[in-house]
């Protein structure tokens, strides 16, 4: 268990001058040094043996003063520690929590009605010592619920049966995070900081269907730049590790017992604890309770409080202004739209970035991955029927644009960008550019609230796209804010008069460019954006191809199987002059892009977008890199596109205190091996140097990772580089390269979650054993041989990388995947 700090929620505080307002934290008072952890832990084990049925234990924090703790939980932590719970004797609402396992010491002495907060800890010679701390770093008090605020009805009437089952709801399924509103009720168990460390019962919210969905919505777009998964669901919930998850109890009722008067509370930096601590709501109505769950939930990855130091409150409300915004670690009740904050307001008291430490290595939780181009090169096509377009995508972080693509034949387009339906954070702003990337337009509603953007323009026939951006409103030093926090999903829909065959490319239905005719602008279509352009599965068989730019047609949807580059028209792809076979009505996604003369792609180590083992850290060089690398630690950096085949040199940024190691680089999850690179000792941890290593890839779209083959050495960067600026086609497969493939194992989905499904051939009976990267098996299964594919659930397996082995008439196949 990690050390805990705990923060309250409330509204009332802010209006009532009568109560405290505090915006300025004191200074940590003197050190009061207790001993050795083991010796501490003996006079405790002492004080509780002693005292019989009712123990209490000395807690003493200075020389001349300590206070007896009345023990109402202890647990012992294998014969060297101690782990007790409980109340202050004599002193009403007063608790203690106190860890002691061999060197460490944490826990807290909280006294709330006279405002004084102790923490216990041990210094670098591993001496336990016990030190005054402002009690807002513990503890914040005095904030009720907003002013006037009522419980909406609830869902059954007093007297009938509370209900049982609740809406299921998840916002990203398969996330790295998880967060579970619980508003059915809670049997909180004995042992955690809450109500002086007794179990209890908290009560239903008793919430309407309707109520929990808005409530659900509010926290989930709060969320959705993260890789997080807010959910109803405690099925869904217990699927993630205890580190990896927070259960936020929606519980009016149990504001009574565990924090009363309050809004909501939460101990800090708890979501990376392991023993699952809650943090808590105790308000119904889904806007105030929504934003009391999100700024709770913003404590336990770290967050403090947004207040102001003049004039003085804890808690920032805006409401001495007409503006729109308020900070979600303020308080958001009275504001339409909230935001996370680094404090760019007058006299904000804190400017620590939320954004940064929510998504750091610190949580493991991250951003989610890009879901659209960040330029015109990479736009995403609009779907199209008739003249209607649409589409829809998620600006992240602060420096993301999407770009999207459309052709018309000339007239009138308009268009209608929009942020989600009720307690949106996302205000939009949408640039138009012609296909040569000028400017033509800027459309902002102006802010005031108005997050939504409407416009028409005339327009010439060609290619355009839009640019969706988030953006500003008012003065963010008084009545508004910045980007920073304008963040969250939109969707377009709109409408311009449809090309006869507009585009850099045409797609043929016949040979010899007969048949239908379907013009593509730059951009990305999957099955679903051909067939939304009349363009069916499987029904391609010749392009026309504008100079300086190239189509990479796909076999299989959304960019992956084979494929096959062409950077000039193909009049018949059944005799396909580029030898790669027959690739008439083979296609079921393409990309149009400009065909540059040159491909670099540089992956900051720190970005990757899934992270096993390695720890971010500053850098010499600028900016982070990864340390504490092990053997078996990995990096995967998700959909990353080699835009041609041929020959790549993949370069990594390396540091080596100690005799260096060994970094190997692979495609999709291990499918496609791309050897091993030696990393030299460099005499320091930050004395960088460049190794490299030369491999050939097909063009394709992969998830591309390095994985740590021994330790012993840090990451700033890895880029990988087209060796050769001609394109090249696909290459054939060499006889080895078809033996490989045809002794590979096909398993699907990769990463996994659950049920782990691999492609086998008919035959004699076979084994399947999967091993840990230790090289245990940790599960094994035979199968008959009479059925093509076997399945292997491996729902409790830790998350992590496995081998796969299955072995048939003296014959060993294998193949790595991920457990997500």
């Amino acid at each position: 268990m990690k050390q805990l700090f705990l923060s309250v929620l409330g509204g009332a505080a802010l209006l009532t001058s009568a109560l405290p307002a505090r915006a300025q934290l004191r200074p940590d008072g003197p050190r009061y040094e207790l001993g050795r952890p083991q010796d501490l832990v003996r006079q405790l084990e002492a004080q509780v043996a002693a005292r019989g049925a009712a123990p209490t234990v000395t807690l003493r924090v200075s020389a001349g003063q300590a206070y007896t703790g009345v023990v109402n939980y202890r647990e012992e932590l294998g014969g060297t520690g101690e782990y007790l719970v409980g109340s202050i004797q004599g002193l009403p609402d007063a608790s203690f929590q106190l860890r002691i396992a061999g060197p460490l010491v944490e826990g807290h002495l909280i006294l709330r009605a006279s405002r004084q907060a102790y923490r216990y800890a041990a210094d670098a010679r591993g001496r336990a010592y016990v030190q005054p701390v402002d009690i807002d770093k513990v503890v914040c008090v005095d904030y009720g619920k907003p002013r006037g605020y009522r419980e909406p009805a609830p869902a059954t009437l007093p007297g009938t049966a509370q209900r049982v089952s609740v809406v299921s709801l998840q916002s990203l399924p398969g996330a790295r995070g998880c967060v579970m509103l619980d508003v059915d009720g809670y049997n909180l168990p004995a042992g955690t900081g809450w109500n002086n460390g007794n179990a209890y019962n908290a009560p239903s919210a008793n919430m309407t269907d309707a109520n929990v969905q808005a409530m659900w919505e509010l926290v989930s777009e709060d969320f959705r730049p993260f890789s997080m998964n807010v959910t109803t669901d405690e099925a869904v919930f217990n699927t993630y590790p205890k580190n990896m998850r927070m259960r936020c109890v929606v519980s009016p009722g149990a504001g009574s017992t565990i924090a009363p008067g309050a809004g909501g509370v939460a101990y800090l930096t708890s979501f990376r604890t392991n023993d699952d601590t809650p943090c808590w709501v105790f308000m119904a109505d889904p806007k105030s309770g929504g934003e009391a769950a999100s700024h709770e939930v913003g404590h336990t990855l770290g967050l403090s409080h947004d207040g102001r130091l003049s004039p003085k409150e804890e808690y920032y409300t805006a409401q001495d202004n007409a503006g729109a915004w308020a900070p979600i670690m303020g308080a958001g009740y009275y504001k339409a739209v909230t935001h996370w904050s680094r404090g760019e307001y007058n006299s904000a008291s804190q400017t620590q970035d939320d954004l940064a430490i929510m998504a750091g290595a610190t949580y493991n939780v991250g951003y989610r991955n890009d879901d659209h181009g960040n330029a015109i090169g990479s736009a995403t096509a609009l779907a199209r029927s008739g003249s209607g377009l649409s589409g829809s995508g998620l600006i992240s972080t602060t420096a993301d644009q999407d770009y999207f693509s459309f052709g018309t034949a000339g007239g009138t387009a308009s268009f209608n960008v929009s942020t989600v339906g009720r307690y949106g954070n996302l205000d939009i702003v949408v640039r138009l550019f012609n296909a040569g990337g000028a400017l033509l337009g800027t459309y902002d509603a102006g802010g005031g609230g108005n997050l939504n953007v409407a416009f028409s323009a005339a327009l010439g026939a060609g290619t355009y796209y839009l640019q969706i951006d988030g953006t500003s409103s008012g003065n963010p030093a008084t009545d508004g804010y910045s980007d920073y926090g304008s963040l969250g999903t939109f969707s377009i829909s709109g409408s311009a008069p449809a090309p006869a065959s507009g585009g850099v490319a045409t797609a043929y239905k016949d040979c010899n460019y007969a048949g239908a005719a379907v013009g593509l602008p730059v951009g990305d279509y999957n099955l679903a954006a051909l067939q939304s352009r009349g363009i069916l599965n499987d029904d391609i068989s010749s392009l026309t191809i504008s100079g300086g730019y190239r189509v990479i047609l796909y076999e299989n949807d959304n960019f992956s199987g084979a494929s096959l580059t062409l950077t000039a028209s193909n009049g018949c792809l059944v005799g396909n002059a580029l030898g790669t076979g027959n690739w008439n009505d083979k296609a079921t996604s393409l990309r149009v892009q400009a065909n540059t003369a040159a491909f670099s792609v540089l992956l900051e180590a720190e970005a990757a977008s899934v992270n096993n083992g390695m720890t971010a850290e500053a850098c010499a060089e600028g900016g982070q890199n990864m340390g504490w690398v092990d053997a078996g630690d990995y990096l995967v950096w998700n959909n990353i596109t080699f835009p041609s085949s041929g020959s790549y040199t993949i370069e990594y940024r390396v540091a080596s205190g100690a005799g260096g190691g060994t970094i190997s680089a692979d495609l999709n999850a291990g499918s496609i091996q791309l050897g091993n690179t030696a990393i030299p000792g460099t005499g320091g941890w930050q004395n960088w140097t460049t190794v490299s290593r030369t491999v050939t890839v097909n063009a394709g779209t992969y998830n591309f990772g390095i994985y740590a083959q021994s330790g012993g050495w840090n990451l700033n960067w890895v880029r990988i580089t087209r060796n050769a600026a001609r394109e090249t086609a696909a290459a054939p497969a060499t006889a080895s390269h078809t033996a490989a493939k045809a002794a590979a194992l096909e398993l699907y989905p990769n990463p996994v979650q659950r049920v782990l499904h691999v492609q086998l051939a008919a035959g004699p009976a076979q084994q399947l054993s999967v091993s840990n990267l230790l090289g245990r098996v940790v599960l094994r299964q035979a199968h008959a041989g009479t059925q093509p594919a076997a399945q292997l659930d491996v729902t409790t397996l830790p998350n992590g990388v496995y081998l796969l082995t299955v072995e048939a008439a003296g014959q060993v196949r294998t193949q790595r995947f991920v457990k997500e």
